[in-house]
């Protein structure tokens, strides 16, 4: 009896064809939230299934924690599938807790039970990852995404998108690694890293960055900018130990904590200050840059209002030109959490926003290389939420301003116009918001 016809016999697109089909129907990146079916049943459907299609989805994104560290290892151990690999999820789990400590802070005595628990897990993770070579990763590259948490950090309460809220103890229980007895080895396998769960000290990210010899995208939490010392402390550390740590990240993304439970006081107002110099400096080697409250903006941009109307400059103080930078992403609000409330009304805040956007304008005659820009500002006053939005879109040799949320001034339109010409590009205007009651800016 003749065999029956193969899969196998199938071309390559048709294979693929097939696959993607499957893969809208199974728990692929494709599935809908309430198909019941798994992608596994597939595998035995032949060893050309299995390569070409189920391990691919498979391993794309691995998650392990330090118990299945063993396992980790026998799973990956041939060449071929590490190259599959994009994504390391670590997930570190610290110890439960009881339910009634929900909003308590760590005593000393568990947080240095955290902190053991941390350092261990990614002392026996690094030394795992030395055994991987550079060369079998994935040409899109290999991404470690760090997640600590301890299983009664949700709460069970709900929020308003209907997902669980986390604990009070998980909102004020930072986290840090111990810096004296931490023993990770150097890797050269991972070009991304990521950090999320309970918060890290800065410093301690800087530790783990500085064992990434070839990073290139990093995605981390900064301290509050207030004005507690531990505060003020990391992010001077951070933002003093990136050039030297980071040197070869090109992509960086900043993020705030979670909101504070004990409020403290803003910093004051110092652009001139070792945070925001050494941000400044280090932003100029980035293609790619994101930030929110963490980073005020107008501080940031502060070398692009110099003058008699808005600030003088150290003369040691050079303007920043980021020749790398392609995209840039700015998040800002006023009047909504401490320590970012930064003015008292909305008038203080639309005048705010108007600098901000002015600022950033004329930087871009710095950006040579832009192609995408965000600024968003937003603004809470008498119970309601202002967006004031402008885009950036760069298209060979024409570029697209869109403007949602407020009408621009003569100025703040001329900074954007003048920056765009001096490179040589058209520009096109679109007003996104027809509102006749928007404010101007």
């Amino acid at each position: 009896m003749a065999p029956g016809p193969s899969i196998n016999s199938l071309p390559y697109e048709v294979r693929q064809t097939i696959y993607s089909y499957v893969g809208r129907q199974t728990n692929t990146p494709y599935r809908r939230r309430d198909s019941a079916s798994t992608i596994a049943q597939y595998a035995a459907v032949s060893r050309t299934w299995q390569k070409e299609f189920v391990e691919p989805l498979t391993f794309k994104t691995i998650r392990v924690t330090p118990k299945r560290l063993k396992a980790f290892c026998h799973i990956l151990a041939s060449p071929r599938r590490r190259a599959l690999v994009q994504t390391i999820r670590f997930h570190v789990f610290l110890d439960k807790y009881e339910r009634h400590l929900d909003g308590e802070q760590e005593t000393p005595t568990e947080r240095q039970r955290s902190t053991e628990i941390l350092t261990e897990a990614l002392g026996n993770f690094f030394r795992v990852m030395t055994h991987w070579q550079k060369s079998e990763t994935s040409p899109l590259g290999l991404d470690l995404h760090l997640l600590v948490e301890s299983p009664s950090d949700l709460s069970p309460l709900v929020g308003k998108n209907g997902g669980p809220l986390v604990t009070g103890r998980a909102l004020m229980s930072y986290l840090k690694l111990d810096l004296e007895t931490l023993s990770i080895p150097v890797i050269d396998v991972f070009s991304g890293f990521k950090c999320t769960g309970r918060h890290l000290q800065p410093t301690s990210t800087l530790a783990i960055v500085s064992k990434l010899r070839t990073l290139e995208y990093l995605d981390v939490e900064l301290n509050h900018d207030s004005t507690r010392h531990r505060d003020v402390y990391q992010r001077n550390c951070f933002a003093m130990g990136l050039e030297e740590h980071a040197k070869a990240v090109r992509v960086l993304s900043l993020r705030r904590p979670s909101p504070m439970l004990k409020p403290a006081p803003a910093s004051p107002r110092q652009p001139w200050s070792d945070f925001y110099v050494h941000m400044r400096a280090f932003s100029q080697q980035c293609e790619s840059f994101e930030f929110d409250d963490c980073i005020d903006a107008v501080q940031f941009f502060t070398p692009f209002l110099v003058g008699p109307v808005f600030e003088k400059s150290p003369r040691s103080q050079e303007v920043p030109l980021w020749m790398r930078l392609k995209r840039l992403n700015v998040r800002n609000s006023y009047m909504m959490k401490t320590p970012y409330l930064r003015v008292a009304n909305r008038v203080e805040a639309l005048a705010s926003v108007h600098r901000v956007l002015v600022a950033i304008g004329r930087a871009t005659s710095r950006m040579a290389e832009l192609t995408f820009a965000r600024v968003c500002q937003y603004v809470l006053a008498d119970g309601q939420l202002e967006w004031f939005v402008l885009i950036y879109e760069r298209h060979t040799d024409q570029v697209t301003l869109r403007v949602r949320g407020f009408k621009p001034s003569k100025l703040l339109l001329g900074a954007w116009k003048h920056s765009i010409a001096a490179k040589g590009l058209g520009i096109e205007v679109l007003y996104e918001t027809k509102d006749p009651n928007i404010p101007e800016l």
